[in-house]
């Protein structure tokens, strides 16, 4: 046994003296063998220890590492990724299996503390730059991702568009490489749901839009983003802008056209969907312009104050990652309904949303107080709570028998009570019946 351990380590001794330690140390990463690559990695940084590439390899080594896989049992089929299926003894569906990719943010962070001191060094090295950025948004370290892009574009304009490649010796203009992969990072911290790096984003993305002026893509996602964040009239400018560098592109018109119905302006909407429809415009966005001329031209179905709380809000909410989204309630009450070609018996001015912070839990509870109800079993006040697992549940208080009012919650399949209490003055006071009940925990 010793003799074979020393003829393998002889072999890989005298295979390194004579092959590229990167070409080697790559394709171990890429079998997945870290042990193997961690050892080249050893032997490459004693040979030759100023060699550039060191970085990009511990910064690989450690991103590999960082990573884990797992099989996660789940009964939603809507969740991200390919599942296996599961069935019981009749054929049915029992759950469903899914590969699910984790990361530990401690040796992230040494990942990215490693590819920074390559910057240090090479600042002019667009992959070390580019594979920071792509590693941030694989990650979901969004704010990370959203500085390097920052800096790269401040990077670019003081090399004067002059990078370095792998190996650092080839000076290449890399337009098209760089807008590409600053619209694809974009894209990513677009529709990663979160807001606070959506926002951090805005900046940039102009940024971007200066450097690449004619780039419609960018200018696009950056009227998309305004739009999300209700700015209105700078998405529109974005847009426009758009189109005027490519009048042959339909993507903004469908854009602005999505937008100005999300908001509920179905004749403008109506007139951009056209103007795409008889246009010479690609087929792709002519059937995104038909459909929504569909969509914009069929009927409303007006929802019953029955069906509008105890159906569509608990739906919505579980279907929502935070309380406080519920604090926009133009989007929660008009334009998610008006999406689903639905119209919320009540308008946004009769709702009155509030934040209620309640020790012990990190996110607000949101309550809407309604006009006072006539009928039974009515709602006057409904509070969005967190459920603990990133989503959040509803609890209502509800117009009852001989003027009393009844805590109640509802979930896709029933409706629980938890008894009457004196009607609360305000939200405040309700949070609190609430928390008196132990329904906040």
């Amino acid at each position: 046994m010793r003799k074979h351990l020393v003829f393998i380590l002889l072999t890989f001794a005298v295979t390194l003296a004579y092959a590229d330690f990167r070409e080697i140390f790559n394709a171990s990463l890429t079998g997945g063998d870290l042990q193997s690559a961690d050892s080249i990695l050893t032997v490459w940084s004693n040979e030759t220890p100023d060699d550039s590439e060191l970085y990009a390899a511990r910064f690989n080594l450690l991103l590999n590492r960082a990573r884990s896989e797992m099989l996660v049992l789940s009964d939603d089929p809507s969740q991200n990724g390919e599942a296996l299926v599961l069935t019981d003894s009749a054929g049915g569906s029992a759950g469903y299996l899914y590969d699910r990719i984790t990361w530990q943010d401690s040796i992230v962070n040494e990942a990215f503390a490693e590819i920074d001191s390559g910057i240090a060094m090479h600042p002019d090295r667009i992959d070390f730059w580019l594979g920071k950025a792509s590693a941030a948004t694989m990650t979901e370290h969004w704010d990370v991702a959203v500085r390097t892009l920052d800096r790269m574009l401040d990077r670019e304009k003081e090399n004067g568009g002059r990078w370095l490649t792998t190996g650092g010796a080839d000076d290449v203009k890399a337009d098209s490489l760089l807008a590409d992969a600053v619209f694809e990072r974009f894209k990513e911290i677009y529709t990663s749901e979160s807001r606070t790096a959506i926002e951090a984003a805005m900046p940039v993305i102009r940024k971007a839009t200066r450097r690449f002026d004619s780039d419609v893509r960018l200018f696009n996602i950056a009227g998309a983003i305004s739009f999300g964040l209700g700015n209105d009239s700078d998405a529109v400018k974005y847009f426009e802008e758009a189109l005027r560098i490519d009048p042959a592109d339909a993507v903004p018109l469908t854009n602005m056209a999505s937008m100005y119905y999300q908001k509920g302006d179905t004749v403008k909407a109506l007139e951009i969907c056209r103007q795409i429809e008889s246009g010479n415009y690609d087929e792709d966005s002519r059937k995104i312009a038909i459909d929504m001329i569909l969509d914009i031209t069929s009927p409303v179905n007006e929802m019953k104050e029955y069906f509008y709380f105890f159906r569509y809000l608990p739906q919505i909410s579980e279907s929502t990652s935070s309380p406080t989204d519920f604090l926009d309630v133009e989007f929660m009450n008009s334009r998610i309904p008006a999406y689903n070609k639905l119209r919320s018996p009540f308008a946004d001015a009769d709702i009155k949303a509030e934040a209620v912070s309640v020790k012990g839990l990190k996110t607000e509870v949101v309550v809407w107080t309604f006009p006072m109800p006539h009928e039974i079993p009515m709602c006057r006040y409904v509070a969005f709570v967190p459920d603990g697992n990133g989503g959040c549940r509803i609890f209502t208080l509800e117009k009852s028998l001989d003027d009393c009012w009844v805590i109640g919650t509802q979930d896709d399949t029933s409706h629980s009570n938890f008894g009457d209490i004196k009607l609360p003055s305000d939200a405040v006071a309700f949070v609190k019946a609430l928390r008196k009940k132990k329904l906040l925990n």
